[in-house]
C-alpha cells in the first residue's frame, strides 16, 4: 500500500496543504504576495455575494435531492414488480451513465435553446396545438367560446424562474439508471418470505414497501444520501456549461471558480473553498455517525 499512499500524500495532500496557506495571504500570480491574517475569511463571512451563492447551492441541492433522490428507489420497485422485459428496462435506464457528461450537458442545452426553434419549446407548442384541436371543436359543439390555449417559448436557461429546475433536470435523468441497479441489487436481497408473511397479514402493495422495503434499504438509503448531498454541493461544473451563473444559478462552487480564475482573488476563493468542504464534512460525519449505530444482515441470515 506503499506507493499508493505516497502518491496520494504527494498529489492530494501536500498540494491541499500548501494551498491552503493562500487563505492568509494577499497572492500575487507574478510575485509579491504578503500576508494579511484572517483579511480573507472576514471578507467572505461579510460577502453578500458569497452567500446569495450559498443560497444558490441550497436551491439547487434542495432541488437534486427532491426530484432525484427518491426517483431510483422508486424506479427499482417498479422495476422489481415488472414481469418481462426486466434485462431491456435496466439497459435502457442506465445508458445515461455511459454517455459523457459533457455530452449530456450539450445535448439538453440543444433542447432548451430559446425561441421556437428550441426542442423543448417545439414539443410544448405541438401539445398546445393538439390540445386546441380538440378543445375548439368541442367549444363550438356547445355553442360555448372558443379560446384556445397558447403557448409563449420559454428562455429556459435565462429566465430566473425556469434556469435552476432546467440545470437539476439533465442531473437527475443521468443518475436515475445507476440509483436504480444499486437499489434493484439490494432488493434481490431481501427474503421472499417476509414478503409472504406480509401478505398472510393482510398487508396491500404500499404497506409492503413501507414497512418491508424501506426498513431494509435504510442503511443503503442514508449511504447513497451522503454521496448524493456531496454531489449536489458540488454542482459547480453542471452550471458552469449550462449558464455561467446567469439567472440566479451561480452556486457556492462555480463562484469560488470565478473568485479564483476570472478574479484572480485566490486567497478569498480557498476561505470559501474550506467553508463549504468544512460544512459538507460536518454533514458527512452526523450521516456516518447515524450509519454507525446501524445493524446490518447479510443475505438469508
Amino acid at each position: 500500500m506503499i506507493p499508493a499512499l505516497v502518491s496520494i500524500l504527494i498529489w492530494v495532500y501536500l498540494p491541499m496543504v500548501q494551498g491552503s496557506a493562500l487563505l492568509f495571504q494577499d497572492y500575487r500570480v507574478v510575485g509579491g504576495s504578503s500576508w494579511t491574517g484572517f483579511n480573507n475569511l472576514a471578507d467572505v463571512l461579510f460577502s453578500a455575494d458569497w452567500w446569495d451563492s450559498v443560497l444558490n447551492t441550497l436551491r439547487y441541492m434542495i432541488l437534486t435531492l427532491a426530484l432525484g433522490f427518491i426517483a431510483p428507489i422508486i424506479l427499482a420497485v417498479l422495476l422489481q414488480e415488472v414481469s418481462c422485459g426486466k434485462l431491456i428496462y435496466r439497459t435502457l435506464y442506465y445508458l445515461p451513465a455511459v454517455m459523457s457528461g459533457l455530452v449530456v450537458i450539450y445535448m439538453w442545452r440543444l433542447f432548451y435553446q430559446s425561441g421556437p426553434t428550441g426542442i423543448l419549446n417545439q414539443v410544448f407548442q405541438q401539445l398546445t396545438d393538439g390540445l386546441n384541436a380538440v378543445i375548439i371543436p368541442v367549444c363550438e359543439f356547445f355553442n360555448l367560446p372558443a379560446h384556445g390555449l397558447t403557448y409563449e417559448p420559454i428562455a429556459w436557461l435565462d429566465d430566473s424562474k425556469w434556469a435552476m429546475l432546467a440545470c437539476v433536470i439533465p442531473t437527475v435523468w443521468a443518475s436515475a439508471g445507476p440509483g436504480c441497479l444499486i437499489y434493484l441489487a439490494a432488493l434481490k436481497g431481501v427474503p421472499d418470505d417476509i414478503y409472504e408473511a406480509a401478505e398472510i397479514d393482510g398487508a396491500n402493495f404500499f404497506q409492503k414497501i413501507w414497512n418491508v422495503t424501506l426498513p431494509t434499504l435504510k442503511a443503503l438509503i442514508i449511504i447513497n444520501f451522503v454521496g448524493a448531498f456531496i454531489a449536489a454541493a458540488q454542482s459547480g461544473g453542471m452550471i458552469l456549461i449550462m449558464t455561467f451563473g446567469r439567472a440566479g444559478t451561480e452556486v457556492a462552487e462555480l463562484h469560488i471558480f470565478k473568485e479564483a480564475y476570472t478574479n484572480l482573488k485566490f486567497g478569498t476563493a480557498i476561505a470559501m473553498a474550506w467553508i463549504l468542504g468544512i460544512s459538507t464534512l460536518l454533514f458527512t460525519i452526523y450521516q456516518l455517525k447515524k450509519l454507525s449505530n446501524m445493524e446490518f444482515k447479510t443475505t438469508g441470515k
